[in-house]
């Protein structure tokens, strides 16, 4: 399912800073978290100012690779400009434009859903790319796709977090989870920028604990590769 301009605030914000420098705030919310403010300059980022997670991510990533959600295209700006064959895809049609502003090859307004007949090296899902999946239930069905995507000794490369800190009682050090309630990384986004507001959506975080399980039982071998503060990690799966 594409995202039309007018729904768009995350593609807006990224065609008015490519046009004009200026710094701005993009505005999240989720049923779980107050009001966060991105600024846009962080989808623009170099490598340098990248977390250590998505350097390795970059470092690690080989042959013919796949973006999920590229968004900007901070990623796969630096992997081409390094001589990799790097294709990356959005289902925002500004984010694809800024991409292909950006200098960009083979960038495509595509749903991951809807790729087949296709063979990678590498398949990236970097700032916690995996919540595309939008529900845990659909991680099995999700992990098949991308197995028939990739080529052998091919690698998929995606970076999340555990929030459970997010529910901790400062008190007594007990987790405050409503059993009852679905997995706790699961939530509903909320993003707007200035005037334009986006479509709720589903997301997910999910740690690295289930996501191993997940992946072990679709036929991968997951391995941690970085770990971070509060719960971020980048994991590695090959099949």
């Amino acid at each position: 399912m594409k995202v039309a301009p007018e729904k768009d605030p995350i593609g807006q914000a990224l065609i008015e800073y490519l046009k004009t420098n200026k710094e701005s705030t993009i505005h999240v919310d989720t049923n779980l978290t107050e009001d966060e403010s991105i600024p846009t300059s962080y989808f623009f980022r170099s490598y340098d100012e990248m977390p250590k997670s998505e350097q390795v991510a970059l470092d690690l990533s080989k042959g013919k690779i796949l973006d999920l959600g590229a968004g900007s295209g901070v990623h796969s700006l630096h992997l081409q400009q390094n001589g990799l064959d790097v294709h990356p895809i959005d289902i925002s049609e500004l984010s694809v434009d800024v991409m292909k502003q950006k200098g960009l090859n083979n960038v495509r307004l595509k749903d991951y859903r809807a790729i087949s007949n296709e063979k990678y090296d590498t398949i990236l899902l970097l700032m916690n790319g995996i919540g595309m999946v939008q529900k845990i239930k659909n991680i099995p069905q999700f992990l098949q796709q991308v197995k028939g995507l990739l080529n052998n000794g091919g690698q998929v490369l995606l970076d999340s977090t555990d929030i459970l800190y997010m529910f901790e009682d400062e008190e007594d050090g007990s987790y405050l989870i409503d059993l009852n309630g679905g997995y706790y990384g699961e939530m509903i986004y909320f993003v707007s920028y200035k005037d334009i507001k986006g479509e709720p959506f589903d997301w997910f975080y999910i740690d690295y604990g289930l996501l191993s399980d997940y992946a072990k039982a679709e036929g991968f071998n997951c391995e941690m590769i970085v770990s971070e503060d509060e719960g971020h990690y980048l994991a590695k799966l090959t099949i």
